[in-house]
């Protein structure tokens, strides 16, 4: 089938992160779901404990999957992720290394697979990213768009789903991401810095779908 931009999902409010830390010049820019009931979602932050990195998932990370050929067909398309420039150069300040994990990177853009039924009131995605300081790395993945509630939600370690951004005001590059007053705690914590807050905006989500 052929891609279509999802106007009317950017009107609802639509979006989704991920990305390498390579931010564009001084534009903004767009970013990126699985079912995920209200009740599913804690608010309370996650305790956010490093990920050694032998209990990572095996690098079974085929970056190619926009690309087109066999994997292609499992997707119901695709959301990018275009990280903030202020934000990703804060990143860098912190010594906080971001990149994509099961996800495609290209012109400063991650990209997380579509997979699901986005008629459903949610948009689905595989993959996600990891922040790495030194030996320190959090893993946030399996990012699901609730377009009802206006929040991005995602697995933090592999274990626990918790609100991670609400979704903000259109942009040219696609819908703001915020953090969530969770997703700042877990940060912080995770790093042992003050400088995540809720509200900061990390990227800019743009849906893609079949």
């Amino acid at each position: 089938m052929s891609k279509r931009p999802t106007a009317a999902a950017l009107a609802l409010g639509l979006a989704v992160v991920g990305g390498t830390v390579s931010a564009p010049a001084a534009s903004a820019s767009p970013v990126p779901a699985a079912s995920v009931s209200a009740a599913s979602v804690p608010a309370a932050p996650v305790p956010a404990a490093p990920v050694p990195a032998a209990s990572v998932p095996a690098a079974s990370v085929p970056g190619q999957w926009a690309t087109g050929g066999a994997w292609a067909k499992f997707f119901q398309g695709r959301t990018d992720l275009t990280l903030d420039p202020t934000a990703a150069a804060a990143l860098t300040s912190l010594g906080v290394d971001v990149k994509p994990f099961f996800a495609r990177s290209r012109d400063g853009v991650i990209s997380f697979a579509v997979v699901g039924d986005p008629g459903d009131g949610t948009i689905e995605h595989v993959g996600g990213l990891v922040l790495r300081a030194g030996h320190t790395r959090l893993f946030l993945t399996d990012y699901t768009i609730d377009l009802d509630r206006g929040v991005l939600t995602g697995l933090v370690g592999f274990r626990q789903r918790a609100e991670l951004f609400t979704l903000g005001a259109a942009t040219p590059q696609g819908v703001t991401l915020a953090l969530t007053p969770a997703a700042a705690q877990v940060l912080n914590s995770t790093f042992g810095v003050t400088a995540f807050t809720a509200g900061l905006v990390i990227g800019y989500g743009n849906p893609v779908l079949r």
